[in-house]
């Protein structure tokens, strides 16, 4: 029995076993009930950071997700032919070794500079963006996907933000959840990503503009942070926490707010539980469900906010 046991259920090495936990502690701090539901799709490019989330969840992820629910969506671009086609290879080899769907799209190059887009990897984003729109959510055939942004992403993102004095506009970093798109790795930094693919012996594909110093990542990746750590050696991860901190400090004065304007509209104080619920959607940048209010009004989510609904419902006593 614990042999079959070991064998439908594998257990990860000491690399893997950290890297899940840590995935599940995440998500629990996002208030997403797990196991997740629904069918799931997982944004594989055939780098290293995807290769992990697939294989991590797909192989011992039975606490986040089934592997029945699972597909990997690969999206060749078409900036390298040749190696374009061997990654969406490496994806669908994985999947077949997981047991686990798969699915690849082609994005169209663009000639020139878009309307919608500044630059090839704005186009490219903006293309991924659109198809997850098109696959996940109601009534689409999948209800969630799952990208493999990491730490050193958000540390990242947070420099480049404030260099181009855009974080007021933009906000401070990378959020764990975006409309259909959750990142479990946010609080994973690329040490323990690479050093999983080590322990697994995972093979994946490097991209070579992850070493052209024109662009801006691969610039901040291997010039400025190696010498921000010279006299920082922690700048990575303060940078990281940057986007949690700044929710924080303002949360807890505006849950006042929000609180006491709720109150006066629907007449009545809220419930302790309403009130700790109030807080989590502050804390998440508001992203989540609705939360019930009592009278039958409910409180939702907006882009700029929320909104009070159903306040002419008849008093409930």
């Amino acid at each position: 029995m614990s042999s079959l046991s070991r064998s439908i259920y594998p257990s990860p090495g000491r690399v893997g076993g950290s890297l899940i936990r840590q995935v599940i502690r995440t998500f629990k701090e996002q208030q997403v009930k797990l196991p997740l539901e629904g069918r799931i799709l997982i944004a594989v490019s055939g780098g290293v950071d995807s290769m992990v989330l697939a294989h991590l969840l797909g192989r011992y992820g039975r606490k986040v997700l089934p592997s029945g629910q699972i597909t990997f969506l690969h999206l060749d671009h078409g900036w390298r032919s040749e190696s374009g086609a061997e990654e969406r290879d490496s994806v669908r080899h994985l999947a077949e070794s997981l047991g686990v769907g798969f699915m690849s799209r082609h994005l169209p190059v663009p000639r020139g500079r878009t309307k919608e887009s500044r630059n090839l990897e704005e186009d490219a984003r903006l293309k991924r963006q659109k198809v997850f729109k098109i696959l996940t959510g109601k009534g689409r055939p999948y209800s969630t996907v799952l990208t493999a942004h990491h730490r050193d992403d958000q540390a990242e993102t947070v420099l480049f933000r404030f260099l181009r004095g855009e974080m007021l506009e933009l906000g401070a970093g990378i959020l764990f959840r975006d409309d259909n798109v959750l990142r479990p790795f946010l609080q994973v930094g690329k040490s323990q990503i690479r050093a999983y693919a080590s322990e697994e012996n995972l093979t994946f594909h490097e991209d070579p503009t992850n070493a052209d110093a024109k662009r801006f990542r691969a610039w901040a990746r291997t010039r400025a942070f190696p010498l921000l750590e010279e006299h920082f050696p922690a700048v990575r991860d303060v940078l990281a926490r940057y986007p949690e901190r700044l929710v924080s400090s303002y949360a807890t004065p505006l849950l006042h707010s929000v609180k006491a304007a709720v109150e006066v509209a629907i007449g009545r104080p809220l419930g302790r539980a309403q009130v700790e619920e109030l807080r989590a959607q502050l804390l998440a940048g508001g992203r989540r469900r609705a939360l019930s209010l009592p009278g039958g009004a409910r409180l939702r989510p907006v882009k700029q906010g929320f909104l009070i609904e159903n306040l002419d419902l008849p008093d409930q006593g």
